[in-house]
């Protein structure tokens, strides 16, 4: 049976783990660069697929693509996330009007705050 305080402590991880999660998918759909820089580990990587080949990107090439990217409506998930210690990951969509980008998120925990520091990326066209 976990006490009172623990039960305290998991809950403070939980909103400190879902701070960069909601930055990015807050931030990301209207290109608020700062919200996302923040989210991110500064050495962080962004991958996906695309034509059959890895593509990556360091989190400044990301921002630049993000901030050249239309602006579009879309709705923002999360569909899970799970920690032990000061790792954790998470399983979120992004659903624009002809596309979703399901992403997978690995998280450390740095100086008592949580930062995103991989991403991979799908595309699925609607």
């Amino acid at each position: 049976m976990e006490t009172t305080a623990s039960m305290t402590e998991v809950a403070v991880e939980k909103q400190l783990i879902l701070l960069p999660l909601n930055d990015y998918l807050e931030g990301r759909p209207v290109k608020d660069m700062e919200r996302l820089r923040r989210a991110f580990h500064p050495d962080a990587y962004i991958r996906m697929v695309v034509d059959g080949k890895l593509a990556q990107w360091t989190v400044p090439q990301y921002l630049d693509a993000v901030e050249k990217a239309a602006l579009l409506e879309c709705q923002s998930e999360i569909l899970s996330y799970t920690w032990d210690g000061d790792t954790a990951s998470a399983h979120v969509q992004m659903t624009f009007p002809t596309f979703r980008f399901i992403d997978r998120f690995n998280l450390v925990k740095l100086d008592g705050k949580w930062l995103l520091m991989d991403k991979i990326s799908y595309r699925q066209a609607l």
